[in-house]
């Protein structure tokens, strides 16, 4: 995947909502049986707020368990939250993940995830990391904008939804759901987006938004800190590229972008 070179910018109108860091890794039998009291207590002051999940299993097998009389059984998983609920660290025995509704920059969300996984390597020793994904989610609001008047075939690039660009039709599009999947020198992308129907407040009308979903993973043998941020700083610079290959001038310049110079950034 070639995709062309753009100033690094920070925009002041961040469109982001979610991004999610996992590192899968062979299964540790002591995260599951045992819980993860160490990890806690070192990073607690930053994750103070702690629950527990369990992946519900398929319908169809869960009724056959039930059929069967055998206890219902699946991986929990531990979730360390952060005081305002923005940040979040999952771990269970095969993946620990790192998700923010707060991302700024890259070097903050590194900063936070090395923390993490050197806490997490020193009590737990994973052998080696069996996929790494990083995942952006976007969302273009255009009253967020102060772009209501534009039209979305001025925000969108034509060679990422030409539907947009059909005078026939394009007015009356309500949804778009696309899918691409790109492969990269270390793994693939799978990129989703489209227009989505999004309520911003309690009592307020629906609005036509568009959402960029783009997951970047390598499922190649990952070993040791420096490889992984190896991959992830690759993908890191691919995610901005795509993101800005797929919008045009107009909306990239009403999210307001910045220098990476002028803001003030700290690994």
């Amino acid at each position: 995947m070639n995709l062309p070179e753009f100033e690094r910018v920070i925009y002041k109108r961040n469109p982001l909502v979610e991004v999610v860091c996992q590192l899968r890794f062979p299964p540790i039998l002591k995260i599951s049986h045992q819980e993860p009291v160490e990890f806690q207590d070192t990073i607690r002051f930053k994750y103070p707020l702690f629950e527990t999940t369990r992946a519900q299993l398929p319908s169809e097998i869960s009724q056959v368990v039930q059929q069967l009389g055998l206890p219902l059984q699946s991986d929990v998983a531990y979730n360390f939250k952060s005081e305002d609920q923005r940040w979040s660290l999952s771990l269970n025995k095969d993946f620990i993940a790192l998700t923010t509704s707060s991302y700024e920059h890259y070097e903050q969300f590194k900063q936070r995830l090395e923390e993490a996984l050197g806490i997490f390597e020193a009590i737990y020793k994973p052998s080696f990391y069996t996929r790494i994904g990083l995942r952006y989610q976007d969302l273009i609001i255009r009253s967020k904008l102060g772009i209501e008047d534009k039209n979305w075939s001025e925000l969108i690039a034509e060679h990422i939804a030409s539907e947009l660009y059909e005078a026939n039709f394009s007015s009356s599009i309500q949804t778009i759901v696309k899918s691409l999947v790109l492969k990269t020198e270390i793994g693939q992308i799978n990129l989703n987006h489209g227009l989505v129907n999004v309520k911003e407040a309690q009592g307020s009308s629906d609005e036509i938004a568009y959402l960029f979903d783009a997951d970047f993973y390598t499922e190649q043998k990952i070993e040791g800190n420096k490889d992984v941020w190896n991959v992830l700083n690759q993908f890191n610079q691919s995610a901005g590229r795509l993101f800005r290959w797929s919008i045009t001038d107009t909306l990239h310049n009403a999210m307001q972008p910045q220098s990476v110079e002028s803001v003030s950034v700290q690994a």
